[in-house]
């Protein structure tokens, strides 16, 4: 049976959660520099990688005719640089987060040799974390030429299927750090680790989402409105001000809340794992993070 909590009931959820992790966080700052230096790396490789293509088909008009297999081949790119490095990355967090929930207190270099000491593994799977995301994205963008109620269907259909690749994979780092397993024993144990604890049925996850959601719509209304208000009244230099404090705050959002979410999956996976709640968290708050639609 599908459960209906208030919204009020969602947010504070997701407010315990947030504040729960936010006290792992407070012992572990350097947790921050990990989906931080994710981001840089990224669009730095992404640049770097983008810019002879782009410079190719600029250059010969020709190539224009082969731009849906280029194209491919740079979502692919894309896809893989992004997964690799937040994957990365995501293992230092882990092992920080880990090593934290065990009494013990893990360096930024701790959790980057641990993350080198899994390289293989993460780059099978980015290759196949990024296939999924490539066959998925080919065949969202089929539906949407077929139109009609077909098209719509096969949309949705598509779109629960990507959902459903999420749930059953939200557990793969930590599973590769925590048990030492590859990419494809990892996504098992991350699917079975769900189905064990949470259940068989299409699932609802509860995390920090609301909370992260409110930080944005915050940073809207005291950076971004008043910038665009204030370059039709005139003042743009100050206007680019507020729009800078409002990048500026995304990215902050974006990163503290990146290594929150890393956090509370690696206590989610120890709890279903091993049957561990730390310190930092409430068993409830752990066992009622997934709801059956049922």
């Amino acid at each position: 049976m599908i459960t209906t909590d208030s919204i009020t009931d969602k947010f504070k959820r997701s407010w315990d959660i947030t504040k729960q992790t936010f006290h792992v966080m407070k012992a572990d700052k350097e947790i921050l520099l990990f989906p931080l230096l994710s981001g840089i790396f990224s669009i730095l490789l992404l640049l770097i990688f983008s810019f002879p293509i782009i410079l190719m088909i600029i250059k010969d008009s020709a190539a224009l005719n082969t731009v849906p297999i280029l194209g491919y081949i740079m979502l692919f790119a894309f896809y893989f640089i992004v997964i690799f490095f937040a994957t990365f990355f995501n293992v230092g967090t882990v092992h920080i987060a880990k090593t934290r929930f065990e009494g013990g207190d893990a360096t930024f270099k701790d959790g980057l040799n641990t993350a080198m000491k899994h390289i293989k593994h993460i780059i099978a799977w980015s290759v196949l974390a990024a296939t999924v995301g490539l066959i998925l994205n080919v065949l969202q963008s089929k539906t949407r030429q077929k139109g009609g109620i077909a098209g719509m269907l096969s949309s949705i259909l598509i779109s629960i299927v990507g959902f459903a690749w999420a749930i059953v994979s939200i557990f793969v780092v930590p599973a590769m750090v925590i048990k030492g397993q590859g990419p494809i024993e990892a996504l098992k144990s991350s699917a079975l680790t769900v189905k064990k604890t949470w259940g068989e049925s299409l699932i609802r996850y509860y995390g920090l989402g609301l909370v992260q959601t409110l930080f944005t719509i915050l940073g809207i209304f005291l950076f971004l409105i008043p910038g665009v208000i204030l370059i039709f009244s005139g003042f743009f230099f100050i206007s680019l001000f507020f729009l800078g404090l409002f990048l500026l705050w995304l990215t902050l959002t974006m990163v503290v809340f990146s290594s929150a979410n890393t956090i509370f999956n690696t206590a989610l996976f120890l709890y279903a794992d091993k049957g561990e709640v730390t310190k930092y968290y409430t068993k409830e708050t752990l066992s009622s993070a997934f709801r059956s639609t049922k």
